[in-house]
C-alpha cells in the first residue's frame, strides 16, 4: 500500500482524480473516508459528492443546483438522513382496507421538507357512445385528470425529524432510538383537523425466507418488490421487533404511518388533563420495483396506468408485463374463464351499488364445465393469426408474452392489491382479431380474463373479456358478461413529481 514508510498510494493520486474517485463512494464510506486523515477529510467534505448523493436520490426531480435552505448539500444530506429512500423510490401504495392509497414522495426545496401527496384523478361528465361492432355494447369515454392532492400532505418530515424525537429507552443506544422512535408530522392543519395526528415509522424487511402463499405482507406477492414487511400486528405495530434498530435493519422499500384522534389538553406543550385517543389506524406502505413500471422496447405496455370502474370511478393500476421466469402462476379460472358468470350480473354492480339478494346466489344453475372457454386453446391457423398480427397498427414480433393488470388502488368488490384483469398473451397465440371499426381501428384485440367480485371481494371469479390494445399509452377492456367498454391511460408519474399536469 505504501511507497515508502509513511506515504499511501491513494494520497499520492493528483488531487482531481482523487476528487473523481470520492465522488462515487456511497455515504458509509464518505463518511468513514472523512475521519482517516487531513487530506481525505478534505475530500470527504468538499460539497461536490454530497450534491451527487442528493440528487442521486431525486431520480425523477430537476436535479438541484443550490442546496438553499442549507448551506451545504452535505447539510441537507444530513438533514434528512436516513429517509431520503421516500423520494428515490418515489411511488408509495398503502395497504388501506379495500381502497388503498397512492403517493408519490418527493423533496420540496421551497419550504425544505420531504413529503408525498396522495395520487388523485377525476372524470368529465361521463357520457358514451355505442359500439358500430356490437351496438349492444356501451363504450364509456374516459378523459381523466390526474394530479397530486397538494392541500393536504400525507407525508411532511422536517429536517433532523429523528434527531428532535423526545424519549429514552434504557439500554437502547441512540442510534437505535433515532430509527424506533415515531416521528410527529404536521400534516393535519387548519379547524377541520384540530385533534388529529400522525406520525412516521421506520420499518424492518422480513425475510424473503420467512414469507410463504399465507404470509400477511405488503407489498402484495402479486407486485413485484425488492421488500416485503409484515402488515398485521396484534400490538399495532409498537414492538420494537417492527422497528430497525441499526441502519442494517432498515427497510427502504416499506415504512408505517399511524393516525388517530385525540380529544383534550394533554397533548399540548405545557398543558397537563385528561384526554382520550381514539380511532388509531396503522398504514404500512410500499414500493414496487422500478423495473415492473419502466417502459421498454420489449415491454412497452409497463406502467402505471389509471382505469374507469364506473360507479367506483377512477382507480389506479399496475400494468406489468413480467419476464418468462419471473411469471407467477396464473389464479384459478383464467385459464378456464367462465363465459357466464355463477351469479347474476346485479351482485357484481359497480355503478349502482345494488343491494345483495340471497336469490341471486343460486339463481343460476348451469354445468360449469359446459360453460367455460380455455384461454389456451390449439391456435388456429398459426401462419395466418401470425400474418394478420404483424399487419396491425403498432404491433411486433416482440409483443408477445403476458400482461397483467393489477390493482393499486381498489374498490369494495375487489380491492387494491389485487389483479383486475390478465390477458395470459398478448401475441398470436391470443390474437382474438384486429379492429377495423372506429374508435379502434387498427388495434389489436387479444384474450383477457376479468376479475370480478361482490362487495367484500366475495364469490370472486375470471370471467371472459378482450383486451384491446389501442396504444402503449391506452388500453381498452370489453367485458363480455356486463356488454360495456371500459378505457385506461398511463399516468406519467415524473410528470407529477416535477408538479405538473398528466394525462
Amino acid at each position: 500500500m505504501a511507497l515508502d514508510g509513511d506515504t499511501c498510494r491513494l494520497l499520492s493520486l493528483p488531487p482531481e482524480l482523487l476528487h473523481a474517485i470520492v465522488a462515487y463512494l456511497p455515504i458509509l464510506t464518505l463518511i468513514d473516508l472523512s475521519v482517516t486523515c487531513r487530506k481525505l477529510r478534505t475530500h470527504a467534505l468538499d460539497d461536490a459528492p454530497w450534491k451527487a448523493l442528493v440528487n442521486a436520490n431525486l431520480p425523477s426531480s430537476t436535479p438541484l443546483g443550490s442546496p438553499h435552505p442549507f448551506p451545504s448539500f452535505r447539510a441537507l444530506y444530513a438533514a434528512f438522513h436516513p429517509n431520503w429512500f421516500l423520494p428515490k423510490n418515489k411511488l408509495w401504495i398503502a395497504d388501506n382496507a379495500a381502497t388503498g392509497k397512492l403517493l408519490l414522495a418527493r423533496y420540496n426545496p421551497h419550504d425544505g421538507v420531504l413529503e408525498a401527496h396522495s395520487l388523485v384523478a377525476k372524470r368529465e361528465t361521463h357520457t358514451f357512445s355505442l359500439w358500430s361492432h356490437d351496438d349492444e355494447v356501451i363504450i364509456h369515454r374516459f378523459s381523466p385528470q390526474v394530479q397530486l392532492d397538494l392541500h393536504s400532505p400525507v407525508i411532511r418530515l422536517r429536517p433532523h425529524a429523528h434527531a428532535s424525537v423526545r424519549g429514552y429507552l434504557i439500554g437502547e443506544s441512540f442510534q437505535s432510538q433515532r430509527l424506533q422512535r415515531e416521528v410527529p408530522m404536521d400534516t393535519h392543519n387548519g379547524p377541520a383537523s384540530y385533534g388529529i395526528f400522525s406520525t412516521f415509522m421506520l420499518s424492518r424487511p422480513l425475510d424473503p425466507s420467512l414469507i410463504n402463499p399465507g404470509t400477511s405482507v405488503w407489498p402484495p406477492q402479486i407486485i413485484p418488490a425488492n421488500e416485503r414487511t409484515r402488515n398485521e400486528s396484534v400490538q399495532s405495530f409498537n414492538a420494537l421487533g417492527h422497528k430497525p434498530s441499526s441502519l442494517s435493519e432498515l427497510s427502504t422499500g416499506t415504512f408505517r404511518l399511524r393516525k388517530w384522534m385525540q380529544f383534550g389538553s394533554s397533548h399540548l406543550t405545557g398543558h397537563a388533563g385528561i384526554s382520550m385517543r381514539m380511532g388509531e389506524d396503522v398504514v404500512t406502505y410500499g414500493t414496487l420495483k422500478e423495473e415492473a413500471y419502466t417502459p421498454t422496447a420489449d415491454k412497452p405496455w409497463r406502467g402505471i396506468w389509471v382505469g374507469d370502474y364506473s360507479g367506483h370511478g377512477c382507480e389506479f393500476l399496475l400494468v406489468t408485463q413480467p419476464e418468462k421466469e419471473d411469471e407467477q402462476p396464473l389464479p384459478d379460472g383464467v385459464l378456464r374463464r367462465r363465459t357466464q358468470a355463477i351469479l347474476s350480473p346485479a351482485y357484481f354492480d359497480t355503478g349502482t351499488n345494488a343491494a345483495l339478494n340471497p336469490q341471486l346466489l343460486a339463481e343460476v344453475d348451469v354445468a360449469i364445465e359446459a360453460d367455460t372457454e380455455t384461454l389456451e386453446q390449439e391456435p388456429v391457423s398459426t401462419g395466418k393469426n401470425e400474418a394478420v398480427y404483424e399487419g396491425a397498427e403498432g404491433s411486433s414480433s416482440r409483443d408477445s408474452g403476458r400482461l397483467e393488470a393489477i390493482k393499486l388502488t381498489g374498490d369494495p368488490n375487489v380491492p387494491r392489491g389485487e389483479y383486475t384483469f390478465i390477458a395470459p398473451d398478448i401475441g398470436p397465440k391470443g390474437l382474438i382479431r384486429v379492429a377495423t371499426e372506429d374508435p379502434f381501428k387498427g388495434a389489436r384485440i387479444v384474450k383477457s380474463a376479468g376479475h370480478i367480485a361482490g362487495r367484500g371481494f366475495r364469490d370472486d371469479q375470471y370471467i371472459a373479456s378482450q383486451l384491446i390494445m389501442i396504444s402503449h399509452d391506452r388500453l381498452a377492456q370489453y367485458w363480455e358478461q356486463f356488454g360495456h367498454i371500459s378505457y385506461y391511460q398511463r399516468v406519467d408519474i415524473d410528470t407529477l413529481i416535477r408538479g405538473e399536469e398528466s394525462c
